[in-house]
């Protein structure tokens, strides 16, 4: 070998080891992040004490990744499909003028409304969590992250078993075995995508005896776990999901492949009846029908509407809310009382088209199509049952199927996008035989080696990116959590100052009115009256207030009558003071 081509291959053994480092530094992000934001809870110290800090952890992480994912697709050691760099591009410029043009409030758009904070910063950082996913590209890590899913459930699923059994340590404002996502929805979603990983990992050819019925023991408790609650989403997606698993693992076997056709018939009939039953009618109807489906429809049919009012931007990121009394009709105003409200659609796809337009939208939709597309790929090279392929596709069809039926909560939904990403790299691994002789090894000196020499810049601007997530997300954490120690001291001059402060919600100061009006102090509920209506001048809560305040003149009596009419037409509560 002569000496220039000893420099050449120096040279490229060395940048593939640099390209190492970074993957397996992403690789590690990634882990962390979903593992971290499906934990995450902050009882203690906040009145949401689960969203905001699974922000925190989302945000900081995510934006950890973004000099990682730069120079591993700058230096081409990954492959990201030109369609898929378009998409996202478009995805987050279209946020940004969403976020500019839209007339909703910004500091509401990019944080999120309280309970919720599925604003532009969560979307960025649950792309970036996706386009981190893609980027790694290699075998291992995909086969982490399925083992990740279900590893996080255990300690989920024990602490929702306290919860059953009346245990809890906590004092929370529900006692139900919601686990550590705060609602038995999202426990019961993630229960029911963390058994389809499970479940697939129970067929693999080749696993223990007894880690099969391991396996398949959790699975049950989980099934058991999630109808005590009563929420029927975790059934419905870990249906949906295990139809995915069965269909893989009957085409992967050749004695098995004439039933491909009669089992993906039988598959449609079941969804048939399903759909069937969401609309009360089939023999599934007495299952799952009820009440909360139908609130469901009056929620869905207000995001319809609030995109075909606003095709281009939408009534604003997270701005659900705001829109929801004048948009959702009168059926669904008098269904119940007027006063059943929500903040979200229950739809990832119609919160997405009513809060940034049909555009947005679409871009989403494209990146689905892209992840669709690669797990096809995929399954044509599938020679064998493929249980890591297979899991990565049966979770994210049943995070799809979740999204059509309930809120993009935080916890859950760093998984489906986490998912799509991986469905996306699974496909562009490339060198299958490399893949299996070079494993991602333990993010230990010891293990790493030479891998672990990241270049200086990198790690520099990854810890930098870091503490730009952290702070983002940090500023509405402690708006929050010094409103909580402010409302515990009594203080109504404490809780102004600390709802009043960045990255506080119209919640904070709702919270604050109603203290002022009950304690009867007419001057501090007139001035919390005008900052609500002056930062959020759709509050219905303020407009209501004003109407009723003592000190109100006839004049702005009348005009918070009249915005009052125009926020909720079809309200008979809302009638002119005498």
């Amino acid at each position: 070998m002569t000496l220039d081509k000893s420099c050449l291959y120096f040279l490229g053994y060395a940048s593939h080891m640099t390209s190492h480092a970074v993957r397996s530094r992403l690789a590690a992000l990634v882990l962390l992040a979903v593992s971290i934001v499906s934990l995450a809870i902050s009882p203690f110290s906040n009145i949401d004490p689960i969203n905001l800090i699974k922000v925190l952890a989302l945000s900081s992480l995510g934006f950890a990744a973004i000099p990682l994912v730069l120079w591993l697709a700058k230096n081409k050691f990954s492959q990201l499909s030109p369609v898929l760099t378009f998409t996202s591009i478009a995805f987050f410029l279209w946020m940004v003028i969403v976020f500019l043009v839209s007339g909703a409030p910004l500091n509401q758009q990019f944080w999120g409304v309280f309970g919720r904070n599925t604003g532009f910063l969560t979307y960025i950082s649950l792309l970036l969590v996706l386009l981190g996913s893609a980027v790694v590209q290699h075998k291992d890590f995909y086969r982490k992250l399925v083992h990740a899913l279900v590893v996080v459930s255990i300690p989920v699923l024990i602490y929702a078993t306290i919860q059953f059994l009346g245990r809890d340590p906590i004092s929370w404002s529900q006692m139900a075995p919601f686990g550590t996502f705060g609602n038995i929805n999202f426990s019961s979603a993630f229960f029911g995508m963390s058994a389809v990983a499970m479940s697939t990992l129970a067929i693999q050819h080749g696993i223990h005896l007894l880690w099969r019925l391991t396996l398949i023991a959790i699975v049950a408790f989980k099934i058991f776990l999630i109808g005590s609650t009563g929420s029927i989403q975790g059934i419905l997606i870990f249906l949906a999901g295990c139809s995915v698993v069965f269909f893989f693992f009957i085409i992967s076997h050749q004695k098995l492949k004439r039933l491909k056709f009669p089992y993906l018939a039988l598959a449609l009939a079941g969804l048939g009846l399903a759909i069937a039953g969401l609309l009360n009618s089939g023999p599934l109807a007495r299952f799952i029908f009820g009440e909360t489906v139908l609130f469901r429809y009056d929620y869905w049919y207000a995001g319809w509407m609030m995109t075909l009012r606003n095709p281009l931007f939408g009534v604003g990121l997270d701005s659900y809310g705001d829109w929801y009394r004048q948009l959702r009709g009168e059926v669904a105003t008098l269904r119940t009382v007027p006063d059943r409200i929500t903040n979200s659609a229950h739809n990832i796809y119609l919160d997405i088209s009513s809060g940034g337009g049909l555009p947005l939208l679409l871009f989403y939709l494209m990146i689905l199509v892209i992840a669709g597309r690669s797990a096809i790929e995929s399954l044509k090279r599938m020679e064998a049952f493929d249980p890591i392929l297979t899991a990565l596709t049966a979770v994210w069809v049943a995070y799809l199927v979740q999204a059509a039926i309930s809120i993009n909560q935080v916890g859950v939904g760093v998984w489906g996008w986490a998912f799509t990403g991986a469905l996306i790299g699974y496909a562009r691994v490339r060198n299958s035989s490399e893949t299996r002789s070079k494993k991602l090894q333990s993010h230990t000196t010891k293990n790493l080696g030479e891998s672990n020499q990241m270049p200086i810049s990198v790690s520099l601007m990854s810890l930098a990116a870091f503490a730009i997530g952290f702070v983002l997300a940090f500023i509405p954490f402690r708006a929050d959590s010094e409103f909580r120690t402010a409302q515990e001291s009594g203080s109504l001059s404490s809780m102004v100052s600390a709802a009043t402060s960045l990255g506080s919600t119209a919640y904070h100061l709702e919270i604050s009115l109603d203290s002022a009006v009950q304690s009867n102090d007419i001057t501090q509920a007139d001035a919390i009256t005008e900052e609500l209506l002056r930062r959020y001048p759709r509050d219905f809560m303020a407009w209501r207030v004003r109407q009723v305040l003592t000190n109100s003149t006839p004049e702005e009596r009348e005009e918070a009558y009249q915005m009052l009419r125009e926020l909720d037409p079809y309200n008979p509560e809302v009638q002119r003071t005498p």
